[in-house]
């Protein structure tokens, strides 16, 4: 039994269609329909049902028995490779928004590529509301969001939660470290959106649009605490990053709801990377364990 018929099985099954799946393994839908009727032939049974003059297909009862196997045959080829030092390369695409990327994560993704010299790792700034999308289209193998994927083909996983505080441009010896929320003035306000819930209780205290600015990188969220009495809210992770010299940190009296970062993947993400994604996520556990830890 070929391995790649067996790829080929599990990527008409992820995208239960014949066309798409030929696409996204850069092979003619001719040839995926070959070695698809080939590898019936071996097996002596029907994997699939595929109506007339359609591309979309289902598993058979006996499709749906084999589905199992083959995922683990493909499980066991990649482990098997891997015994061969320098022999297995891996892929993994990870869609990040700059506020986990280059703060709370950075170091994470410096040691994941450092330790892992065989792993071809592609890191993508992107907010959290478009990376669900591109998870749900196995654009991308896995996405770090603050918020839970509103798609149920999606599974979250909280990964860590942190709290939100002001950083404020002035005197620190002028004010205090516990600041409500009813004291900060919206004309004042550097605004950067962390999801949902922090719109939420952001909208009870501050009417939308009347901030001094919007961004949405952090960098730039600092960059323009210009005026005196200029503020805005940062995960602590990132305002400790950032903090410059004229500006200092204050805790809500009224906070908003927890950071929350999780970790979202496909259901059924793409056969050649299941592995990967699951040795990622156990290396991301480890190290917000022991920055947690050390803190």
């Amino acid at each position: 039994m070929d391995i790649k018929d067996i790829k080929i099985f599990l990527e008409i099954n992820n995208y239960r269609n014949i066309s798409t799946a030929a696409r996204a393994l850069f092979l003619t839908q001719s040839t995926v329909s070959r070695r698809l009727s080939m590898l019936e032939k071996e097996l002596n049974v029907k994997l699939l049902f595929r109506g007339k003059g359609h591309d979309t297909v289902q598993l058979t009862p006996s499709g749906e028995r084999f589905l199992t196997i083959a995922e683990q045959i493909l499980a066991l080829s990649i482990e098997v490779n891997s015994l061969e030092e320098n022999n297995l390369i891996e892929h993994l695409s990870i869609a990040v928004p700059d506020s986990l990327a280059s703060y709370m994560l950075r170091d994470f993704f410096r040691q994941l590529s450092r330790k892992n010299p065989n792993l071809k790792l592609e890191i993508i700034l992107l907010d959290s509301i478009p990376t669900y999308e591109m998870v749900a289209n196995r654009e991308v193998d896995i996405g770090l969001t603050n918020g839970e994927a509103p798609y149920p083909e999606l599974n979250s996983n909280l990964i860590f939660k942190e709290n939100f505080v002001v950083m404020r441009k002035g005197n620190k010896n002028s004010f205090s470290e516990i600041v409500h929320p009813s004291e900060l003035k919206s004309n004042n306000e550097i605004f950067q959106f962390f999801g949902q819930d922090y719109n939420h209780w952001h909208d009870y205290w501050w009417k939308p649009g009347f901030a001094k600015l919007r961004v949405n990188l952090a960098q730039l969220t600092v960059e323009f605490l210009n005026e005196e009495e200029d503020w805005t809210i940062l995960p602590e992770s990132v305002a400790c990053s950032l903090l410059p010299d004229d500006c200092y940190l204050s805790r809500l009296s009224d906070p908003p709801p927890e950071r929350c970062c999780y970790s979202i993947i496909h259901k059924k993400p793409r056969s050649d990377r299941a592995l990967t994604i699951q040795k990622f996520n156990r290396s991301l556990q480890v190290y917000i364990k022991e920055r947690t830890k050390n803190k």
